[in-house]
């Protein structure tokens, strides 16, 4: 395939530049519209930066305000870092944070609400029993409160927990499910 830069390309706002490779030897890809800039970021709007590391830098020194949005799939091969940190370290710091918080919780003999979604999953769970164990499985003692055909929600659905679901607790507390009978 021959190159060509075809200039005014279909509404006359276009350049098309055709070829196998793009190639410049410019360190900076600006690309700029200045009507979509919000208030911040400097004078430049760089995209791609060949950087003083040899790598490559999206959106060099937060040119653009609005940040960089990734639509779709997003694959990394090498190691995905946060700031300084590789995203394993992270995930092996939230599993000894969860293990600690586990221990720290039967130590105080602690339980989380579940967020329970029926009058069945209260009192048996939910269908495996991990996600929403039951009641007395926590320790836990429960009192109904019910809604009449309320139209919002189907029969024997939870309505409203108190304390609310992810709240922690001692086991042999008290909480409070409102469910919606039909009957």
């Amino acid at each position: 395939m021959a190159t060509d830069i075809k200039l005014d390309q279909g509404d006359g706002n276009w350049v098309l530049v055709e070829g196998k490779v793009l190639k410049t030897t410019a360190a900076d890809l600006m690309l700029d519209s200045p009507e979509r800039r919000l208030p911040g970021g400097g004078s430049f709007r760089r995209a791609l930066v060949h950087d003083s590391q040899d790598g490559l830098t999206i959106n060099f020194n937060g040119d653009y305000p609005g940040g960089v949005t990734v639509s779709g799939n997003l694959m990394v091969t090498g190691t995905l870092q946060v700031g300084t940190t590789t995203v394993g370290a992270l995930e092996s710091t939230i599993a000894m944070l969860e293990n600690r918080l586990a221990q720290l919780m039967t130590l105080v003999e602690a339980v989380v609400i579940p967020e329970w979604r029926t009058k069945t999953e209260v009192e048996s769970g939910d269908d495996m029993g991990l996600v929403s164990p039951p009641a007395s499985e926590l320790g836990l003692t429960v009192e109904f409160e019910i809604d009449q055909r309320n139209p919002n929600f189907s029969h024997e659905d939870v309505i409203s927990i108190t304390p609310p679901a992810g709240t922690m607790v001692k086991r042999g507390s008290t909480v409070t499910v409102r469910i919606n009978l039909e009957g």
